[in-house]
């Protein structure tokens, strides 16, 4: 037994050793070694060029479609397991609907032996030729890249029963922004704790434009990128369906030119600092086609934009040749209005607003069209040659901004605009001096037909207006010149005034056409029963109302002496009398001067009579007329001939027996004769020449007709005064007219009150 283990164990020994010795033999031997390293090599490099690029291939192309439902489509992959290269060329993504998404011509990534060694990524070198992206952004607000990088994070997607990949229905492409010939390069790349690392990006936009990126990345121990961006006239074209979340509104063209220093990192999220310009830009309204605003050139030379601290700064924006067109329709909407897209509301924790502090702004060759179809009448113009500008415009400042602008407004036309005004809040602190020049005033005779009533024909105007606003509260004044204005045919209009126009515009006119109107207006525009255009409209009404009402104390204004206004409107007249005195032909002297001033003015002389006054008086001048002539006749000659005279009392007598011949004269006389006891009889012969004139007085026949012939004859007085008194320039005749006569009370004196008309 002992003899058989002893055996058992030689055998095992024996085995052994020939394994050993096999082995040396045949797989151990310095040959053999040389050839195993021969097959790992081999297998190394068939594995490294042929094998990997070939699973790579498979299992990318097949992940892409299994997990993301995408078709990925690779021409070549080449791999070098010597110099731990990668080269892929000419591979293109498509996104779900076969829109290829991605691609590139040429992808090649040079990794360092050292990377298996310190176990992190180290890439000398990292080229991407010839890519392309075709992004698009839906109205969910998603992209076609966004939409890929969340289907790739909540792999796997959920399928149907028939294994389709269940997906949301995208709708609303809008403007493609698709890149081409992007070229990418990354060099000495060390995925390390403040390894900084240079690359540079450029490419082109397919709608027009290029960008170049020339900076560093560094991404441990945070992301941090900076360099040098250059964008060259991106079409913004691009940014219309950004745009179109705010307002209605279509990007016709315009492109984007900038140059500066971006950065992200750990201290700003995003910082720009360079210039930037907007060239050719042209926005019209998205539903038909006007257009709303535009420029030749918006230049910025100075940017500060702070994501982080939420500030940008700018310097002087320059605008060259801007365009804006304001349009107010039928039912006093405006198409600024109609164009913004109701926003949601602001939620209270909503991250704080951008301090924006712009270093002033610049305007050249500006134009401004507007247009009102509210209006009866539509009314258009334009404001050309726009230019000046305003001051810096701050939040924080504390001194208001400087406003000076000046332009064109239509063919002949100028406006200034000056003054200073917190656009933050316009209505704590404001002063603004509005001056307008030679407007031509039909152009606006859809604003005026609502007050006025009537078409404007000719004029041309001057406004010279302040406004200033302390907390709210306005006060202004208005200094308007207005150059041969003439009203035109009339324009029916429920809101006109009901003002003689024609007449104040005559009393308001001077010798050069010129009316000179002061027109100031107070009121609190933090009211909500404020309104500005009724408030004008009725501080304008009291003035003309004012004028209308009392026009002789504008005449009287006109002239030396300081006259009174109510004996200019005046002239007074002894009863049966038309001759002018004295003192009123000096009131009509100084009526003459005024008129002079007042080319446009017409008189009304209503000749006046007073039946009451006027009669006796006639009949007393008719008497003493008859008694004349029966003097004359008779061949007696009375220096002061008077009906109650005693030289004259047998003319009296027989004039008075000619008119009553049935009353005798001797018992008239014995009427007025007395006597007493013991007295010799006496005859009142006073009393008795006055009971004979008054009955002659009475005898003289005065008609409707002779009175209103004494009330013409008075009118002609004034006329014929007027006309050629004094040694002041003639005054046309049609300018001084009658009308009819009128029936007065006379107060000791018959008046005649004189009437305005327009010319």
């Amino acid at each position: 037994m002992g003899a058989g283990r002893a055996k058992g164990e030689s055998m095992k020994t024996i085995t052994a050793c020939s394994v050993w010795f096999w082995l040396r033999e045949y797989w151990l031997n310095l040959r053999r070694i040389r050839f195993w390293f021969a097959a790992v090599a081999i297998l190394y490099t068939i594995i490294g060029f042929l094998v990997l690029p070939w699973v790579a291939t498979g299992f990318a192309i097949n992940m892409v479609a299994d997990d993301l439902g995408r078709d990925l489509r690779i021409e070549t992959v080449r791999t070098n397991p010597f110099t731990l290269t990668l080269e892929v060329e000419d591979l293109a993504l498509d996104d779900i609907d076969g829109q290829e998404l991605i691609s590139f011509e040429r992808l090649f990534i040079d990794a360092a032996w050292s990377s298996l060694f310190e176990w992190t990524a180290v890439i000398p070198t990292a080229r991407l030729e010839g890519a392309h992206v075709h992004e698009e952004l839906f109205d969910s607000g998603e992209t076609r890249v966004t939409h890929l990088l969340a289907d790739f994070i909540r792999r796997p997607l959920p399928r149907d029963e028939e294994g389709v990949i269940i997906r949301p229905v995208q709708t609303g492409p809008t403007v493609p922004i698709a890149l081409d010939d992007i070229d990418f390069s990354l060099d000495d790349f060390i995925l390390a704790d403040d390894a900084v690392s240079p690359f540079q990006v450029s490419g082109r936009f397919q709608l027009g434009g290029e960008f170049a990126f020339d900076g560093e990345v560094q991404l441990l121990p945070g992301f941090d990128l900076a360099g040098t961006l250059e964008v060259e006239g991106l079409a913004l074209v691009l940014a219309e369906p950004f745009v179109q979340r705010f307002a209605h509104v279509r990007v016709d063209s315009g492109n984007l030119s900038a140059e500066g220093e971006l950065r992200s990192g750990p201290g700003d999220p995003l910082t720009y600092a360079g210039s930037a310009r907007i060239d050719a830009l042209d926005i019209g309204e998205r539903n038909d086609n006007e257009d709303v605003v535009s420029w030749q050139a918006l230049v910025i030379d100075e940017i500060d934009f702070r994501l982080g601290e939420r500030l940008l700064e700018l310097s002087v924006i320059r605008l060259d040749q801007p365009v804006a067109r304001v349009f107010i329709a039928e039912d006093h909407s405006t198409n600024l209005g109609d164009l913004l897209v109701e926003q949601p509301a602001v939620p209270a924790d909503a991250s704080e607003p951008f301090d924006i502090v712009i270093g002033g702004i610049r305007l050249d060759g500006g134009v401004l069209a507007f247009s009102d179809r509210s209006l009866p009448l539509p009314f258009a113009t334009r404001v050309q040659q726009l230019k000046g500008g305003i001051s810096q415009l701050s939040p924080a400042q504390e001194e208001p901004a400087r406003v000076d602008l000046e332009g064109k407004i239509a063919d002949y036309g100028q406006a200034q605009i000056n003054g200073e005004l917190n656009p933050w809040n316009p209505l704590n602190r404001a002063q603004i001096d509005l001056i307008f020049e030679n407007l031509t005033i039909p152009t606006f005779t859809p604003y005026a037909i609502q007050f006025t009533g009537r078409r404007i024909a000719a004029g041309r105007a001057n406004l010279d207006l302040t406004y200033v606003l302390v907390d709210g509260r306005l006060d202004a004044s208005n200094h308007i010149v207005l150059r041969d204005l003439k009203l035109g045919e009339r324009f029916e209009h429920p809101d006109a005034t009901n003002l003689p126009l024609a007449l104040a515009i005559s009393l308001l006119k001077d010798s050069d056409g010129v009316i000179k109107v002061d027109i100031p207006l107070q009121g609190n525009v933090k009211d909500p029963e404020f309104s500005f255009g009724p408030a004008i409209r009725q501080a304008l009404t009291d003035i003309l109302q004012g004028i209308i009402t009392s026009p002789f104390n504008l005449l009287a204004s006109l002239v030396d002496g300081d006259p009174d206004p109510d004996e200019l409107a005046k002239v007074a007249f002894a009863p049966g009398s038309s001759e002018v005195a004295p003192p009123e032909q000096e009131d009509l002297i100084q009526l003459r001067t005024a008129l002079n001033k007042r080319p446009e003015l017409m008189l009304k002389l209503p000749g006046p009579y007073a039946p009451d006054a006027d009669r006796p008086a006639l009949q007393r001048q008719w008497a003493r007329a008859a008694m004349v002539e029966r003097l004359d006749q008779a061949g007696i000659d009375v220096a002061n001939p008077n009906l109650k005279a005693a030289e004259t009392s047998e003319t009296l007598e027989a004039m008075f027996a000619d008119r009553y011949p049935q009353r005798a004269l001797a018992d008239i006389r014995e009427h007025f004769t007395t006597a007493a006891e013991d007295e010799a009889p006496k005859f009142d012969a006073a009393a008795y020449r006055e009971h004979l004139a008054t009955g002659v007085t009475a005898a003289q026949t005065v008609t409707e007709e002779d009175l209103k012939a004494l009330a013409q004859a008075r009118a002609d007085a004034v006329r014929n005064f007027i006309l050629g008194a004094s040694d002041a320039p003639a005054i046309e005749p049609d300018r001084v007219r009658w009308v009819t006569p009128i029936k007065v009370d006379a107060n000791g004196a018959v008046v005649l009150e004189i009437g305005l008309d327009a010319d």
